[in-house]
C-alpha cells in the first residue's frame, strides 16, 4: 500500500514538471524577448531663403509618429538628442558624425536629412543610418512642387524605416495605382556607394557608353561585357573586381551607334554582337562574329535595324525592321533569318501594325499561358498586348528614359519650308527585361526609370540626373513594384541581367554616365561612364 502511493506520487510530480516547462504559457515567458530598437532623429538642415522651421516640425512629427511600434521602436526624446548633438558639436552632420551622435544618445539607429528649398520645387534627402547593427543604410531622394508631396514621401519612408528595422513585410506603392499594394520584397537590393552591400563598381572610362549587353563572344563557355560608344565596340572580360580590355573593334567616326545586343542568333556556339547604327541619313547596321582567333563582320551595311528578342520558348530572335522615307522605323518587324553566309530576311513577326522594334519584348506576365507583347510606349508607359485586344493594357507611369538618339533630315517639320528644315531628332527607347528571377513561376520585368531636370520643355536637351530600376510583377489587374534598387546618381543608359562572373549567379550590370553641375546650377553629362553590378538576393 505504501509502494502504490508512493508511486502516485511520483506520477503527480513528474506530470506537474511536465506541465510546468511545457505549458504554452510558461514555453513563451522562457523565450528570449523581441528586441525593442532605439530610432534617434536629428533636426533636418534647411537650405532655404525662406524660413522653413514649420516644415522641420511637421517632418518630424510625421517621423515620430509612424515609425514607433508599441513595443518594438521608440523614438529617442528630443532633448537627449539635442544634448548629443551639442556634446558632440560635428564639424559637419554626415553618416558619421550622425553615428556618433546616436551612440551618444543610446540609439540603434538614427535618422539624418535635409530639405531644399529653390522656388516652388523642395528637395527632401533622407537617410536611416544604423548604429548597433550592420545593415546598410536606407536612403530617399525626392524632388517635388510643392509641400504636400515631400510629407506623402516622408510618411512613405517612415514606413520604410519600421520594415527595414523589424525585417518584416514590405509595404510599397504601386507605380500604377495611388493604394498602397502589400507584397513580399527581396532583401534591399543594389545600395550605391563606396564600401557597401551588394553592388560593385567597375573603373571609370573616358568615353561615353551608349550600349551594354553580355555573352560568350569567344566561344570557351565564358561570358564577356560588351559596351559601345559612338562608333567603337569594347569586349571586356571581369574578374569580379576589374573590368579587363580583351577587344577594341573601331567602326570609324562616321557611324553613329544606337544599339547593341550580344546573343548566339544563329545557334552557333558564339554569341554575335549586333550594331544598329546610322551612317548620316544612312542605316549601317552590322553583325559581328569570332572566326579564327578574331572579329569579323558577317553582315554589313544592313539596311535593317536590329534588335534581339528574347524568346520564353524559342529562345534568342533576330529582328529587323526597315527606315521608311521619313527616317524613322516603319513597316512589318521581320524574323531574320541564317542562311549560310548572312542573315537575310524571313517571316513577318505578327506584331500589331504600327509596332516598333525598339523598347518591345514578349512574356507570360500575366499568367495566362501564353506570351504577349510587352512594349514601352515614346511617353514612357508600359503596355501589355494581347491577341485579343480588349485583354490588353496599359500603365500609367512613366518608366525608361533615353538620351540615345539619331538626327534624320528626311522627316520634315511643317512650320518650315524643305530647304529650312532642322534636322529630326528621333529618340531610340531603351531596353525591356522579361525574368523570372526568384523561380516562382511568375515573369517579372526590370526596367529603369531616368530623371530629368530639364527635357519636358526642351525636347531637344534631356540632362538625367539620376535613376532607378525597377523590378515589377502583375497582381490584382495591374503591374506594382516588387524592388528597385536604390537612387543611382547620373543617367541610366542600358542595363542587362546576366552571369556576368561566370558563377552560375545572374547579376544586374547597369551602365551610367555620370552628370557634374555647371556655375549656373544647371547639370551637364560628362564624357565619361561607368559600370555598376548589382548582387541580386
Amino acid at each position: 500500500m505504501k509502494k502504490r502511493w508512493i508511486y502516485l506520487f511520483l506520477i503527480l510530480a513528474f506530470s506537474l514538471t511536465f506541465l510546468l516547462f511545457h505549458s504554452p504559457s510558461t514555453w513563451s515567458q522562457t523565450r528570449e524577448p523581441q528586441k525593442a530598437y532605439k530610432v534617434a532623429i536629428l533636426p533636418f538642415l534647411i537650405h532655404s531663403q525662406e524660413n522653413l522651421d514649420y516644415l522641420r516640425e511637421g517632418i518630424y512629427d510625421i517621423l515620430a509618429s509612424r515609425i514607433t511600434v508599441e513595443g518594438r521602436i521608440t523614438v529617442v526624446d528630443r532633448t537627449t538628442v539635442e544634448r548629443a548633438l551639442h556634446e558632440e558639436r560635428p564639424m559637419r552632420l554626415d553618416e558619421a558624425s550622425a553615428a556618433k551622435i546616436g551612440t551618444r544618445a543610446g540609439a540603434d539607429y538614427v535618422v539624418l536629412g535635409s530639405i531644399t528649398k529653390v522656388g516652388d520645387y523642395i528637395s527632401l534627402d533622407a537617410r536611416l543610418i544604423p548604429v548597433t547593427e550592420d545593415k546598410p543604410p536606407l536612403g530617399v531622394f525626392t524632388q517635388t512642387k510643392g509641400i504636400d508631396d515631400v510629407m506623402l514621401k516622408i510618411g512613405d519612408f517612415a514606413q520604410d524605416i519600421g520594415n527595414k528595422i523589424l525585417g518584416r513585410r514590405a509595404t510599397v506603392r504601386g507605380p500604377t495605382d495611388s493604394r498602397y499594394s502589400s507584397i513580399q520584397t527581396r532583401k534591399e537590393l543594389g545600395i550605391i556607394g563606396a564600401g557597401t552591400e551588394g553592388v560593385k563598381r567597375s573603373q571609370i572610362f573616358n568615353f561615353e557608353i551608349k550600349g551594354l549587353d553580355i555573352g560568350d563572344v569567344d566561344g570557351d563557355k565564358k561570358n564577356e561585357l560588351v559596351v559601345m560608344d559612338h562608333h567603337d565596340l569594347y569586349i571586356f572580360r571581369y574578374d569580379g573586381e576589374k573590368l579587363n580590355l580583351f577587344q577594341k573593334i573601331e567602326a570609324g567616326y562616321q557611324y553613329d551607334f544606337l544599339t547593341l545586343d550580344v546573343a548566339d542568333v544563329n545557334r552557333n556556339g558564339y554569341a554575335e554582337i549586333i550594331v544598329s547604327a546610322v551612317v548620316g541619313d544612312d542605316l549601317r547596321s552590322f553583325i559581328v562574329e569570332y572566326e579564327e582567333g578574331r572579329f569579323r563582320k558577317i553582315t554589313e551595311k544592313s539596311g535593317w535595324f536590329f534588335r534581339v528578342l528574347e524568346h520564353p520558348k524559342d529562345g534568342p530572335i533576330l529582328m529587323g525592321q526597315q527606315m521608311g522615307s521619313e527616317g524613322v522605323p516603319v513597316g512589318p518587324i521581320y524574323k531574320m533569318v541564317w542562311k549560310k553566309k548572312s542573315f537575310e530576311k524571313g517571316p513577318k513577326i505578327p506584331f500589331p501594325k504600327e509596332t516598333q522594334i525598339f523598347g518591345l519584348t514578349v512574356g507570360d506576365l500575366r499568367g495566362k499561358g501564353k506570351p504577349e507583347l510587352i512594349t514601352l510606349d515614346q511617353l514612357g508607359r508600359i503596355n501589355i498586348i494581347s491577341e485579343d485586344v480588349k485583354g490588353s493594357w496599359s500603365g500609367r507611369d512613366r518608366f525608361g528614359g533615353t538620351n540615345n538618339f539619331y538626327e534624320t533630315r528626311k522627316k520634315k517639320e511643317e512650320p518650315y519650308r524643305p530647304q529650312e528644315s532642322p534636322s529630326w531628332r528621333t529618340y531610340i527607347t531603351g531596353r525591356v527585361l522579361i525574368r523570372d528571377l526568384d523561380g516562382d513561376g511568375t515573369s517579372e520585368v526590370i526596367i529603369n526609370k531616368n530623371e530629368f531636370s530639364s527635357g519636358s520643355v526642351f525636347e531637344k536637351l534631356k540632362v538625367y540626373e539620376k535613376g532607378e530600376i525597377y523590378n515589377l510583377v502583375w497582381e490584382e489587374n495591374r503591374l506594382v513594384t516588387n524592388w528597385k534598387t536604390r537612387e543611382i546618381t547620373g543617367y541610366i543608359v542600358d542595363y542587362q541581367v546576366k552571369d556576368i562572373e561566370n558563377k552560375g549567379e545572374e547579376e544586374l550590370v547597369v551602365a551610367i554616365v555620370p552628370i557634374q553641375e555647371g556655375f549656373s546650377g544647371t547639370f551637364s553629362r560628362k564624357t565619361e561612364s561607368q559600370v555598376l553590378f548589382f548582387k541580386l538576393y
